[in-house]
């Protein structure tokens, strides 16, 4: 039996719209530290990478700033994913997770826009709300004189209870 036409493309417009339009993040363990040398990038494609015991949090770029004040911005999110996740951890709240954030900031220093990617599961999602997000919301970066166009960065970070057993404290 041959279909006609428009129901083979009916069909196949069916398919695409039930495909999943939402990007996961893939499970990872790695962690990499900051390098010390003066004007040597970590590896693996990151401007500047934060460890801290609970969680790690990486430059992927920085547009419209020096790296120096992304940095900056970098390990005060890192610090407070740390104590963050320190806190749920002692709650029993804490789970592993990943987020990947591009946040684009207005003259005035405020965020001004986000886009989100969080591994799956709704533990993560608050993990990363509470330990992510509400802090790079609360970031501010100097102002800017005039219109020097687009200012953002694109970080990625993870956290969970497994860094917890590899804190240097041995906690």
């Amino acid at each position: 039996m041959r279909w006609p036409l428009h129901v083979a493309l009916g069909c196949a417009l069916a398919l695409c719209a039930c495909a999943s339009s939402r990007d996961v993040i893939p499970e990872t363990h790695d962690v990499r530290e900051e390098q010390t040398s003066a004007g040597q990038p970590p590896g693996d494609g990151y401007a500047y990478v934060a460890k801290r015991p609970y969680g790690v949090v990486a430059l992927a770029e920085a547009r419209g700033m020096p790296n120096e004040i992304a940095a900056r911005a970098v390990d005060h999110l890192a610090d407070a994913l740390d104590a963050c996740a320190k806190d749920l951890g002692k709650q029993g709240k804490l789970v592993e997770g990943a987020i990947r954030v591009v946040a684009m900031f207005g003259s005035d220093g405020v965020v001004s826009g986000l886009n989100v990617k969080v591994a799956p599961g709704t533990a993560v999602a608050a993990n990363a709300i509470l330990c992510v997000i509400t802090p790079l919301k609360l970031t501010t970066l100097p102002g800017l004189d005039g219109d020097a166009g687009t200012r953002g960065v694109a970080i990625e970070a993870t956290w969970g209870p497994v860094l917890v057993t590899n804190r240097p404290d041995g906690g």
